[in-house]
């Protein structure tokens, strides 16, 4: 290959790499504007989110997060509360009410009114652990969440399934997290979210099943990881780029070899 081929073909694969950069940072550019867009999350709950909001925005950072809890809520106030505070930017509802709820067929109401005013938004509701309070079981309340949630497509934060599994995260009253069990709801709530924002890619994360397992522990100095829009973002760049990129090394590696080696012969009656 003689000097004006070789320069040719670096040429061209410099062309393709800074178009590529370039519908890269595109991409990007438009998932950060869709984040800025409707990727805020309001949260609903009662004093269960109280213990654990703080933890919960450590889990999420980057994401924008507004939280509406107070103690002894049922799901019926939390329907008019989202109601009141629901806005545009909200792109995820999380609703982890019923700890305080008396009646299975009105929590399945209040979840009905929930789907209504969630339109298209993705929602996160979280199973329920508590003893029985007026004749109403957790495992009745649960039915109720898991019904909704194969009916609307849901996320469920399996809250019983990791209380349950790792011991120490409940108080005395087998309601109420302990400073452990506040760290590990939040992160039970907070795979679910990331669910949501990845567009259910997560299908949900399995709760703990480890009797030994403890709440994930967050290094104080560690760097915070992408928004999560971004990351699905650096993903569909990754696939839909993946064919120009290897044609870009196949044509640098080309160029490379055909630098290094002798011209071939002419072989006659080639066209």
């Amino acid at each position: 290959m003689n000097t004006t081929t070789k320069k040719a073909a670096n040429s061209i694969v410099g062309k393709l790499t800074a178009g590529i950069v370039a519908a890269a940072a595109a991409l990007l550019a438009t998932a950060a504007c869709a984040h800025a867009a409707g990727d805020a999350v309001l949260v609903v709950g009662d004093s269960l989110e109280l213990g654990s909001a703080p933890y919960l925005r450590q889990a999420l950072p980057g994401v924008s997060l507004d939280i509406d809890a107070r103690t002894g809520r049922p799901s019926r106030e939390g329907v008019s509360v989202l109601a009141e505070k629901l806005r545009p930017e909200h792109g995820t509802i999380v609703f982890p009410l019923g700890t305080n709820d008396i009646s299975p067929d009105r929590l399945a109401a209040n979840l009905a009114a929930v789907r209504q005013l969630a339109g298209g938004r993705c929602i996160v509701v979280a199973t329920i652990t508590r003893p029985p309070l007026q004749g109403s079981t957790a495992a009745s309340l649960n039915r109720v969440v898991e019904a909704f949630a194969a009916q609307s497509g849901a996320q469920v934060a399996d809250w019983r399934s990791a209380a349950h599994s790792i011991p120490g995260v409940l108080g005395s009253d087998r309601t109420h997290p302990t400073a452990p069990g506040r760290v590990l709801r939040a992160n039970v709530l907070a795979d679910a979210i990331q669910s949501c924002l990845l567009g259910g890619e997560l299908n949900g994360i399995p709760a703990p099943r480890d009797p030994n397992a403890r709440p994930p522990r967050r290094p104080a100095a560690a760097a915070p990881p992408a928004t999560l829009p971004v990351r699905r973002a650096v993903r569909a760049v990754a696939a839909a780029l993946a064919r120009p990129l290897s044609l870009v090394s196949a044509a640098f590696d080309g160029a490379q070899t055909a630098a290094s080696a002798p011209e071939p012969e002419p072989v006659l009656g080639a066209p």
